[in-house]
């Protein structure tokens, strides 16, 4: 297959509590934006696939959330899906774009994803598996899990967290629509409630009302388009389905099996990436994704992250809108469309300086789940 896959639209809505407008609406409004913002018109839109969020993924299940939002959209399109791969749900239909466009099975895809948690009662309101009966409930137990373990055999410290969920604020105080913007002391980070040793109210990612879309043409169509093209260079998945049963499931992601299929199908590694997009629901998986992509290795991610290497400035700098800790709960969709502004220089105070490569991840459920994008600016078309 010859054609390229490349993002050639993005746009998303606002993000916080945004009451009296639906997840639908917020859908319809991030599509919108991305299709206007790559110079096309909603007629252009054959491909159509969507990662909705726990409100509708879950609990509005029995219509598939393509079919209702396309419907609303007026879109009658060649190819259409929904992925439903938690906090990977996004990056993966990114990924599934890239495939159908260089198939030849569409030509313009449009990846949307929205939810409204914050404004939809009953949303985080549920325990989630079965361990739920014995009183272990959601996200953050399993991945506090994670992060003892860290600590335990590598003396990993509550203050290297802390500069994670730090480094997300000083970003995101250059991030005008983020939705947390306030920088944070070590101090503040200290004296945050503790919610599931050792994790705190601040390691954990924002609960947001929003909808953000990418629009996935080829190289080819997007020529002569407004904006310009960022080429998907590589991308991978891998995903760990064991849990507890897997004696290493909270030693190591699956990105240490995603991340160097997605390096190597770029032509690149680790060390040529300007900018990283970690998922970043909370700050432990920061920092087991910088060792398994291979930034530092093993057991190393705590000292790595101290003195502002990740933040603004830093040797590495990470998530430079502030993520899901500081600019919003986009199900990662953010990751894809801040990742396309770094490259296309048009971040404004938060602009990376000569970034040209970007690694962008998402990961999901209970540690399952992982995809991963290698992006480049059009130098790499």
């Amino acid at each position: 297959m010859s054609r390229q896959a490349v993002i050639a639209g993005v746009g998303h809505t606002d993000f916080g509590k945004l009451g009296g407008r639906t997840a639908w609406h917020l859908e319809a409004e991030a599509a919108a934006a991305a299709v206007s913002d790559a110079g096309l018109q909603p007629a252009d839109v054959d491909g159509l696939l969507t990662d909705p969020g726990p409100s509708q993924g879950i609990l509005q299940g029995i219509i598939p959330h393509f079919l209702r939002l396309g419907a609303q959209l007026g879109l009658d399109p060649d190819y259409t899906g929904s992925e439903i791969l938690g906090g990977a749900g996004s990056v993966a239909i990114v990924e599934r774009a890239a495939l159908a466009v260089e198939a030849g099975l569409c030509e313009v895809c449009l990846c949307v994803y929205g939810d409204s948690p914050l404004s939809d009662a009953g949303s985080f309101q549920y325990g989630r598996g079965d361990e739920a009966a014995y009183g272990f409930f959601g996200a953050v137990g399993l991945h506090a899990l994670a992060a003892q373990r860290h600590m335990h055999r590598y003396g990993t410290r509550a203050e290297q967290l802390g500069e994670v969920a730090i480094a997300a604020r000083a970003h995101a105080g250059r991030t005008p629509h983020a939705q947390k913007r306030q920088p944070i002391s070590m101090q503040d980070y200290l004296a945050s409630d503790l919610l599931v040793e050792p994790l705190r109210k601040l390691d954990c990612c924002l609960v947001s009302d929003g909808a953000a879309a990418v629009l996935v043409t080829t190289r080819e169509r997007a020529a002569d388009l407004r904006a310009p093209a960022i080429p998907i260079l590589g991308h991978a998945q891998a995903h760990s389905l064991s849990t507890y049963s897997s004696p290493g499931h909270f030693d190591t992601l699956p990105a240490a099996r995603c991340g160097p299929k997605a390096f190597g199908r770029a032509g690149l590694k680790a060390s040529d990436i300007d900018v990283a997009l970690l998922y970043d629901c909370f700050t432990i998986v920061v920092l087991l994704q910088l060792e398994d992509y291979g930034f530092c290795k093993k057991g190393e991610a705590g000292p790595f992250v101290e003195g502002g290497r990740i933040g603004p400035g830093g040797s590495l700098p990470v998530n430079p809108s502030g993520g899901l800790l500081a600019e919003g709960y986009g199900g990662g969709m953010l990751h894809v469309i801040e990742a396309v502004r770094q490259l296309r220089h048009e971040a404004g105070e938060r602009q990376v300086s000569g970034a040209e490569t970007a690694l962008v991840s998402g990961h999901g459920l209970g540690m399952n789940t992982h995809a991963t994008l290698v992006l480049g600016s059009q130098a790499h078309a």
